[in-house]
């Protein structure tokens, strides 16, 4: 029988989790979380919150990437414990191991299953992660989070952390399912959650607000983007309507956290970026008079990336762990394939599109305090783009068994982009 953690070595990562992390994870309740008497030694978790801060714990550690903060008395805890994300996950999974929690789930199993999902998701673990998320959506739809009817019979507080849950469900699913390529199962059933009265409306506002972008992802979206039905569904005009919604979605973001802009705004110049990619291995470009279908869009949604980034808190930035990373590879990826094709074209925008792509670069250089693991894989993709002043730090090679995958998904595009040359 093992000895569980003390309770108050969660406490400095709840503490992180709601300074950070709160604005775009809003489905726990700071009044319980934050409450010292939940963390003193004469607490007696449940096995079920246990588990839970635990995954809590080790999603926080790995998503903004923090060493372990123990206290001088938390002996429990030597040398040879590995990481602190490896351990709280690991006590995460043998508390599960003391209950039922699958014949008897609650709200609770399914944001234990979502915070595993988080933890395997920001160390690229994507299978382990794909099912974990999966897990959170099955107990989810046990529960009836996807009905709306359901919902309506709960006390009204406990309805709104339930649709807080829900939504945050279906945001994850689809960016997810996007970057990987995978089905999505959540789709826009219930009503968005209100603002409580105790608290600032400013937060509800930015979470609704991601919802309404993502909900520009619909179904036919994520088929055309996975490779199905491509022909029938991805016309020009289905793929201008789609960009226009992406703009359509998100607004008023001056209302809203920074965490929480930086989140919409990044998101949404990505989805233009994979709207576009689809135009063009579909065969809809070059069409001059739309800017949506032009070869020059790419350099314009990385002209806002750069200003979005560039006058942003670091912090805020990288609270958003991997994901912000992944989002800003594509996006750069996309631009290099462009600025190949367009390698003997001297205007103002390819040359200025140049200085985006050696910004954003150097941006991944530096990702919450280290150099981005997708850098290395887009200099060696890019090495030989004709007039990019390759800077000395980045001309490295690739490091050997650096994943490429992410990389080598945009090929298809590429070849298309190729055929212009």
């Amino acid at each position: 029988m093992w000895a569980r953690l003390p309770s108050k070595m969660f406490l400095p990562y709840v503490t992180l989790f709601f300074t950070h992390l709160y604005p775009i994870m809003p489905i726990i309740d700071r009044k319980v979380y934050l409450n010292l008497e939940l963390y003193t030694k004469h607490s007696c978790l449940t096995s079920e919150n246990y588990a839970f801060l635990s995954a809590l714990s080790a999603a926080t550690i790995v998503q903004l990437d923090v060493a372990a903060q123990l206290t001088q008395d938390s002996n429990v805890l030597q040398a040879d414990c590995g990481p602190p994300g490896e351990l709280y996950i690991s006590e995460c999974f043998r508390e599960r191991q003391r209950y039922d929690y699958i014949e008897n789930p609650t709200t609770l199993t399914v944001m234990t299953s979502f915070f595993i999902f988080c933890y395997y998701g920001n160390l690229e673990r994507h299978e382990k992660a794909w099912h974990f998320l999966q897990e959170s959506i099955s107990f989810a739809q046990v529960l009836n989070l996807d009905d709306e009817h359901a919902i309506l019979e709960l006390d009204p507080t406990e309805a709104q952390w339930r649709r807080r849950l829900y939504w945050l469900l279906f945001i994850t699913e689809r960016a997810y399912a996007i970057q990987r390529r995978k089905h999505t199962r959540l789709h826009p059933s219930i009503q968005l959650p209100l603002v409580f009265s105790s608290e600032d409306a400013q937060l509800l506002n930015g979470f609704v607000n991601l919802v309404h972008l993502f909900s520009a992802v619909n179904d036919d979206f994520v088929k055309v983007w996975r490779g199905q039905r491509k022909k029938s569904l991805c016309s020009e005009p289905w793929l201008a309507r789609t960009q226009h919604a992406l703009d359509a979605t998100a607004f008023a973001l001056q209302d809203v956290t920074e965490t929480q802009q930086l989140d919409i705004e990044v998101s949404r110049e990505w989805l233009h970026v994979l709207a576009w990619q689809m135009g063009v291995s579909n065969g809809l470009l070059w069409r001059p008079h739309d800017e949506f279908m032009r070869l020059d869009y790419p350099v314009g949604l990385a002209k806002k990336v750069v200003k979005i980034t560039q006058g942003a808190n670091p912090v805020a930035l990288d609270s958003h762990g991997i994901g912000m990373e992944q989002k800003l590879s594509d996006i750069v990826g996309c631009l290099a394939d462009v600025l190949r094709c367009a390698a003997g074209d001297q205007s103002e925008t390819f040359v200025q599109g140049r200085e985006y792509l050696n910004i954003l670069l150097q941006q991944l250089s530096s990702r919450r305090g280290k150099e981005s693991r997708y850098l290395r894989p887009l200099v060696s993709k890019m090495g030989d783009l004709v007039g990019y002043p390759m800077s000395p730090a980045l001309a490295l090679p690739a490091l050997d068994g650096v994943d490429m995958g992410r990389v080598s998904e945009e090929e298809e595009v590429g070849s298309e982009l190729n055929g212009w040359q």
